[in-house]
């Protein structure tokens, strides 16, 4: 199957409106720790501050990034593409899509970094950590070839939010 090159922003925003909804009507159990960062890059960082950035999408406030000299790969899982969100040139959200064999090995290597999930719909095909300030999202697609992992930094989703 071919990368997801560039997504609809239209379907990007349901999935961070779906997020947004769960971190903050409490549909997620407390993640051990947090990540400070997404792959190296800080949450709330300026888009100026993060090299090998390629903008792919960009809608109002909200453009969407691939970086250069990323490693496709997480552990042992080969990813397809990994997508930076800024809003107002501030990073906030990070997504990685990847082969849906990869789903298992993925939930048990955030398991071990952010402890037990919840599972919202009572599912193993849609999971969520909750922190204070990150909120992470795996689910696998509805046809079962590809999952998404979807990080965001709250303080900046509340803005998004606040400004529809």
């Amino acid at each position: 199957m071919k990368p997801p090159r560039v997504r609809q922003l239209g379907v990007l925003c349901l999935c961070l409106a779906s997020v947004f909804v769960c971190a903050f009507c409490g549909c997620g159990s407390p993640a051990a720790s947090q990540p400070d960062d997404f792959r190296g890059v800080r949450w709330a960082a300026e888009a100026s501050s993060v090299s090998g950035l390629s903008q792919i999408a960009g809608e109002g406030n909200v453009i969407l990034y691939e970086k250069s000299d990323d490693r496709l790969q997480m552990g042992d899982v080969r990813l397809e593409q990994v997508i930076y969100g800024f809003y107002k040139g501030r990073f906030y959200m990070g997504m990685v899509y990847f082969p849906a064999v990869g789903f298992k090995r993925i939930e048990e290597m955030l398991t071990r970094q952010l402890g037990q999930p919840a599972k919202p719909d009572n599912t193993s095909s849609r999971l969520i950590w909750e922190g204070d300030n990150v909120s992470v999202l795996l689910t696998l697609g509805d046809s079962s070839e590809q999952g998404r992992l979807v990080y965001i930094y709250k303080p900046i989703q509340l803005e998004v939010e606040l400004k529809k």
